[in-house]
């Protein structure tokens, strides 16, 4: 009689500290084998952060170990799926025989609905309004519809394509920016990035929808931030470090920008004594605006349902990472 194959052995590396909306648990993975029958017994799962568990696994779900020391902590390791969108912080330090993927994807609903907020607040001067009421300030603005005007959006991933749908539905224009200048759906136009001083001008809405790589550090820079028109409004639901926040800030308390909504920061959380807290028409977003904690980590397990399949099948991965790019 032949021997039954070896189920591969996956360790769960989640941090004691997890809040609930995103932890990895055994009720969640249960429920997860539910909605996909048979995947999840073709694997063993081990709970936990034992050393001898992560010596024998082949795969990782969880980013809760040492990325310098994996190599050796996880001599059989071939594959670890990621539940965050962004592995900035990962990918770097990995061992390049290691496969790696991401929840690209995961924060589409929310995000994109978040991102369909900040425009709105910002182009009906709610940001302004919140300022002159902490003033005690009867000041009223008169504002027009969203619909007709311009999103640029720095980013045409998961999260960009979902902002970008959420403008066209209030029938706006949307540019995009990335790297290829390739057609996205969802998008009127498309350009690269070397090429965004050429739309940044039009721009009644920036937003920014970007990890951070060693291609996109910095990107929005002074000088980019400062083509941008009067009345252009600026939403950052990527990194922080893609943009200089400095300034955006500069030009915010000189009026000469409409708004921003910001909901990531470098470092996070922003500390007490950040000047951004009390730079006009900002508001401050703190990293909450794209994760939706009801499914967020249902939606993760979904991913890694489907990479099980394929690992197991000797196909390629989805939201297979590029270690050297960083996405």
């Amino acid at each position: 009689m032949a021997k039954a194959a070896t189920r591969p052995l996956v360790y769960v590396a989640d941090k004691p500290d997890t809040g609930p909306a995103h932890a990895i648990t055994p009720a969640r993975i249960k429920a997860a084998a539910k909605r996909h029958p048979g995947v999840f017994d073709r694997v063993k799962m081990v709970y936990g952060l034992n050393p001898r568990d992560l010596a024998q696994a082949e795969i990782v779900l969880g980013v809760a170990f040492d990325a310098l020391t994996l190599k050796a902590d996880a001599p059989k390791l071939k594959w670890i799926q990621s539940l965050n969108a962004g592995v900035e912080k990962l990918a770097p330090k990995l061992d390049r025989s290691f496969m790696l993927t991401n929840a690209s994807g995961l924060h589409g609903p929310k995000g994109g609905e978040f991102g369909l907020t900040g425009m709105l607040i910002l182009n009906h001067a709610v940001q302004r309004f919140v300022g002159s009421q902490r003033k005690k300030a009867w000041q009223p603005v008169f504002t027009t519809p969203i619909e007709g005007k311009t999103a640029v959006i720095a980013g045409t991933g998961g999260l960009g394509q979902a902002v970008a749908l959420q403008a066209k539905r209030h029938k706006m224009t949307t540019i995009g920016i990335n790297t290829s200048g390739k057609a996205v759906a969802g998008f009127d136009r498309v350009v690269k990035a070397t090429a965004m001083a050429k739309v940044l001008p039009k721009a009644d809405f920036l937003v920014v929808t970007l990890p951070i790589t060693k291609g996109t550090e910095n990107l929005i820079d002074r000088a980019a931030i400062g083509l941008l028109p009067d009345r252009c409004g600026i939403v950052n639901l990527g990194r922080a470090r893609v943009m200089d926040y400095g300034a955006m800030a500069e030009r915010l308390r000189a009026g000469t920008l409409s708004g921003a909504v910001l909901d990531v920061f470098d470092p996070e959380p922003l500390p007490s004594d950040s000047a951004l807290w009390d730079v006009p028409n900002l508001i401050v977003s703190p990293h909450a605006g794209v994760d939706d904690g009801s499914v967020y980590v249902d939606r993760g397990l979904d991913i890694f349902a489907d990479n099980i399949k394929r690992y197991l099948g000797r196909r390629r991965l989805k939201n297979l990472v590029d270690l050297d790019l960083g996405y």
